[in-house]
C-alpha cells in the first residue's frame, strides 16, 4: 500500500488551503483506493473535508525532532522515518505548496532499494548563497557522519522525498546529518541537503519536476487563491464531485508579465541598486497598477506578491529597501485606494 505523507503547522487558513489543493490532487488522481494520506499536525483541524488520516504530534516530539532550533523543516527528517516504520510499502512526502499532476503510484513505481525519489536537482550547494558558510566548512572534501561531503555536493528540492523500507539507515542518518551541519551555520533547508546527501550515498536519486508542481516561489499567491475560490464555490460538494470538477493543470496558468513592466522593473533595479528580489518587486507592482482597473483581484494579488519580495529585498539589504520604498511611494499612493490585499491573499 502506497502512503503519501505530510506536516502541517498552525492554525493559517492558507497552508490549509495548500493542503486541501495538494491533498485533492492525489485523491482524484490516483489508481488504487487504498492509496491513503497521512497528515501530521501540531493540532487537531476540524472540517477539512477529504479522507486524510490525522497524526498529532507533541509537543515533547516537536521539541525532540527539530532538537530546539526552531527550524520546523527538520520534522520532515523524521515523521517521513517514522511513517515508513509504520507503513507497508513505498512512502512519499509532499510539501503542502505541491499539486500532483500524475497518479501517485506512478512516482510510487520508481522507488527501490537502488533508487529513491526528490522533487528536483538543484546544483551543488556552492551555488546556493544561504550555504556559502557551510561549503566554505566542507571545502573540497569532508566526513560527516561517515558520508563524503564537499562544496560540490548536490543540494535536491525535498519538496517530494520518495523512499521505500531499505532507505531507513540513510534516513536516520540524514537527522545525524543535519544536527552536525546545524552547528556549522543553522540554515533553514537542512532537511533537504541532509536528506539528499544520506539517500544518495545508497541509491540513485529520480526527481519529478513534470509530474508535480511545487510552487514555492511568486506565484504561490495566485495558486492559492485558486485552489481557495474552488474550495469556497465546493463546500457543499461531495468528494466525487469535487473530483470530477478539480483540474490541477488549470491552476498552473498563471497571470502573464508585460514586457514594458520587466523593462522599466529593470532601469528601477538599477537606479535603486536592488537585487534580483527587488527587481521582481518593481515587476509585481508595475503588474499590480496595470491590472487595478482591469481585474482588481488580479492587481491585489500582485500586489501580495510585491509586499513579499520587498521583504525579501529588506532581509538582504535593508539600505536598498529603503531606496526601494522612497521610489515607489508615489505609484502606491496613486492607487492605494483599489490595492487593498485581504490579509488571505498576502504570502508567507
Amino acid at each position: 500500500m502506497l502512503t503519501l505523507v505530510t506536516v502541517i503547522y498552525g492554525e493559517d487558513r492558507r497552508y490549509r488551503t495548500e493542503l486541501f489543493g495538494s491533498v485533492l490532487s492525489i485523491l482524484q488522481q490516483r489508481r488504487n483506493c487504498d492509496t491513503r494520506v497521512v497528515v501530521y499536525t501540531d493540532r487537531t483541524f476540524d472540517g477539512f473535508p477529504l479522507p486524510v488520516t490525522e497524526r498529532v504530534i507533541s509537543p515533547d516530539e516537536w521539541s525532540q525532532w527539530t532538537a530546539g532550533t526552531g527550524i520546523s523543516h527538520l520534522v520532515k527528517l523524521h515523521l517521513v522515518r517514522e511513517t515508513v516504520e509504520q507503513s507497508d510499502g513505498p512512502v512519499i512526502y509532499f510539501d503542502t505548496d505541491t499539486l500532483f499532476l500524475a497518479a501517485p503510484e506512478t512516482l510510487a513505481e520508481r522507488l527501490s532499494t537502488d533508487s529513491a525519489l526528490m522533487h528536483a536537482d538543484e546544483g551543488p550547494i556552492s551555488g546556493h548563497e544561504i550555504w556559502e558558510k557551510i561549503s566554505a566548512w566542507l571545502g573540497s572534501g569532508r566526513d560527516v557522519c561517515g558520508y563524503q561531503l564537499s562544496r560540490n555536493s548536490v543540494m535536491y528540492n525535498s519538496g517530494i522525498v520518495g523512499v521505500v523500507a531499505d532507505h531507513l539507515k540513510a534516513l536516520h542518518r540524514s537527522a545525524d546529518i543535519a544536527a552536525a551541519l546545524h552547528a556549522v551555520d543553522p540554515v533553514f533547508s537542512l532537511d533537504q541537503f541532509s536528506t539528499g546527501a544520506a539517500l544518495g550515498a545508497q541509491a540513485a536519486i529520480a526527481t519529478c519536476e513534470d509530474e508535480v508542481l511545487h510552487y514555492w516561489g511568486w506565484n504561490r499567491t495566485f495558486i492559492r487563491h485558486a485552489i481557495d475560490t474552488f474550495w469556497q464555490r465546493h463546500e457543499n460538494s461531495t468528494f466525487d464531485e469535487m473530483c470530477a470538477d478539480f483540474d490541477p493543470t488549470a491552476l498552473a496558468r498563471l497571470p502573464g508579465i508585460h514586457p514594458v513592466d520587466k523593462l522599466g522593473a529593470r532601469f528601477d533595479a538599477w537606479r535603486w541598486q536592488l537585487n534580483g528580489d527587488g527587481r521582481f518587486a518593481c515587476i509585481a507592482l508595475r503588474s499590480a497598477l496595470r491590472q487595478c482597473k482591469v481585474d482588481p483581484v488580479i492587481a491585489n494579488q500582485w500586489l501580495a506578491v510585491h509586499k513579499d519580495f520587498v521583504d525579501r529585498q529588506a532581509n538582504a539589504d535593508a539600505v536598498a529597501a529603503a531606496r526601494l520604498r522612497a521610489g515607489i511611494s508615489p505609484r502606491l499612493s496613486a492607487a492605494s485606494a483599489q490595492l487593498q490585499p485581504a490579509d488571505d491573499n498576502l504570502p508567507d
